[in-house]
């Protein structure tokens, strides 16, 4: 007896990220709050992992009301966003790693006072399908 048996998979994208340093707060000063924002000295470093030949979506997204707006530089350009984050898209030809060094420059939102504050950005990613 003979028999012929056909299968097929389907690989799911998947993205991942890894911190490898970033700040754990903010300390705002009285000069910050005059000026009206803050550049963040210490970048945040991470690596991106991801299965997807597309590429992947970066999710940078504000978790206290601190921030008026951000730029974020350390991908293909500088990158205006709003009080509440955005989405970050980096693309290329084939599935791989990428070490990222992000800067950030937050305009700070009217109201506050000088002081620590916890830092106010999560990062997280999603492959690109």
């Amino acid at each position: 007896m003979h028999s012929n048996l056909s299968v097929s998979v389907i690989v799911q994208p998947v993205a991942r990220i890894e911190h490898e340093s970033a700040p754990i707060g903010l300390q705002i000063s009285a000069a910050d709050l005059q000026r009206g924002f803050i550049d963040v000295i210490q970048p945040t470093q991470l690596t991106v992992r991801s299965n997807s030949p597309n590429g992947f979506e970066l999710d940078v997204l504000t978790i206290t009301p601190l921030l008026s707006s951000m730029v974020v530089e350390g991908l293909d350009s500088e990158l205006a966003l709003g009080a509440e984050g955005g989405t970050i898209v980096q693309r290329w030809q084939k599935a791989q790693s990428v070490n990222l060094s992000l800067k950030f420059r937050f305009a700070l939102a009217p109201g506050l006072a000088a002081g620590n504050y916890p830092w106010p950005v999560r990062l997280a990613v999603r492959p690109l399908q």
